[in-house]
């Protein structure tokens, strides 16, 4: 594998997470976080970010295959399960300029990042400080002025126009949303709370 790399963060798209090894010959099973496995056989050069972001590593891929939902990854020099192991969690990185063209209406989800949500009345509702993939789809953290939080599906019907120029996203939000903390359980104690 590659040394260490200088990179700015800002130029790169992270494409996967490594989640742990996979067989006896340093396979690293990897959560994709792009369309599909196949983009991986496009990439020849990738960098390795630590999950604090402290330590790069540039890397070379050696082969891609796909297996149940995520991409079975080998990396030059990564050849022991123990080696894979180090680099449980650290994301796959790419620079900017390789990623793919976007078609109309889809996002990169770091472009997400730093979006003021605004209402229909032209009310801010807050700036998207997160957003996470899972098996639901894109989730929104979104921080109100007060220092509050509350979470939006990132869907078409409640995201509703995206302007990245402009840095703001109109939203349809569902009556409640983004005031689910103060909402009271039979037990007395604020569901949603962070």
């Amino acid at each position: 594998m590659s040394g260490p790399v200088e990179q700015d963060a800002g130029s790169r798209i992270a494409v996967g997470v490594i989640r742990k090894p996979h067989g006896i010959h340093g396979e690293a099973s990897v959560e994709l976080w792009t369309d599909s496995a196949e983009r991986f056989d496009r990439l020849a050069e990738v960098t390795l970010v630590s999950p604090d972001s402290s330590q790069l590593r540039a890397a070379a891929i050696e082969s891609v295959r796909a297996h149940g939902g995520r991409a079975l990854v080998r990396l030059a020099g990564i050849d022991s399960p123990e080696a894979v192991a180090e680099l449980r969690n650290w994301t796959i990185e790419i620079d900017e300029r390789d990623a793919r063209s976007l078609e109309d209406g889809e996002y990169f989800i770091h472009d997400l990042i730093g979006l003021t949500l605004v209402d229909a009345s032209g009310i801010e509702r807050g700036v998207v400080v997160e957003a996470v993939e899972g098996g639901g789809g894109i989730l929104l953290e979104v921080k109100r002025k007060d220092g509050s939080r509350f979470d939006v599906p990132f869907a078409s019907s409640i995201c509703t126009k995206i302007d990245l120029s402009a840095r703001s996203m109109l939203v349809e939000l569902p009556k409640g949303l983004d005031d689910l903390d103060s909402v009271e359980t039979t037990g007395g104690s604020s569901a949603g709370k962070r």
